[in-house]
C-alpha cells in the first residue's frame, strides 16, 4: 500500500497524481482554490509548478504567502501547507516544457517573462491513504451489523517538511 517512510508516501503520491487543487488566499481573507498541474516535486520536497505571471495564483501567492496543495486519487487524500514565491528559471522551464504545457501556453514559449514557475515550499502535510472501496465497504457493513464502528481502513499521516 505505501512506504514505510510517511514523507515518502505524501510526496510520492502526491506526484503520481500529476493534478491539484492549489489554494490561496485574496486580499480580502477568502480562499481560492483552483486546479493546477504539479511539474516536479524535488528530493528537498520543493513542489514545481508552471503558470502565466498575470494569474490570480501568481498575484495571491508569490510574496511568501501560505498555500495549500490538496490532492484527492484513487484512495489517497493529501493536503500540503507551506509558502509560494515566482521563479524566473529559462532552464527549468524548459525541462517542464511538453506538448501538455505547450497546449496550455499557446503561442508562448518557455523563454517568454510571461511563463514562470512557481515554487512552493511545504512545511506540513497529511494524508490518508486507503486500501481501496471494497476493504472500505466491508469495514462499513461490519459496523453496520454489529455494535463496533467501522474500522478506519488505510492510514492517516501528519508530517513535517
Amino acid at each position: 500500500m505505501s512506504s514505510k517512510d510517511p514523507v515518502e508516501t505524501l510526496l510520492k503520491k502526491t506526484q503520481e497524481a500529476d493534478v491539484c487543487m492549489f489554494t490561496t488566499t485574496e486580499d480580502d481573507g477568502r480562499l481560492v482554490s483552483r486546479p493546477m498541474a504539479i511539474q516536479d516535486i524535488e528530493d528537498d520536497h520543493t513542489i514545481w509548478f508552471m503558470t502565466r505571471v498575470d494569474t490570480p495564483a501568481m498575484r495571491e501567492a508569490t510574496g511568501g504567502q501560505q498555500v495549500n496543495v490538496t490532492v484527492a486519487e484513487k484512495g489517497f487524500w493529501a493536503s500540503i501547507s507551506g509558502t509560494a514565491m515566482a521563479v524566473q528559471d529559462i532552464d527549468r522551464k524548459k525541462e517542464y516544457w511538453s506538448k501538455t504545457t505547450e497546449a496550455f501556453f499557446g503561442d508562448a514559449k518557455p523563454e517568454d517573462p510571461e511563463v514562470v514557475l512557481l515554487k512552493v515550499t511545504p512545511q506540513s502535510g497529511q494524508y490518508w491513504d486507503s486500501p481501496g472501496l471494497p476493504a472500505m465497504a466491508v469495514e462499513m457493513i461490519k459496523g453496520l451489523k454489529g455494535d463496533d464502528k467501522a474500522a478506519r481502513p488505510g492510514e492517516t499521516k501528519e508530517v513535517e517538511l
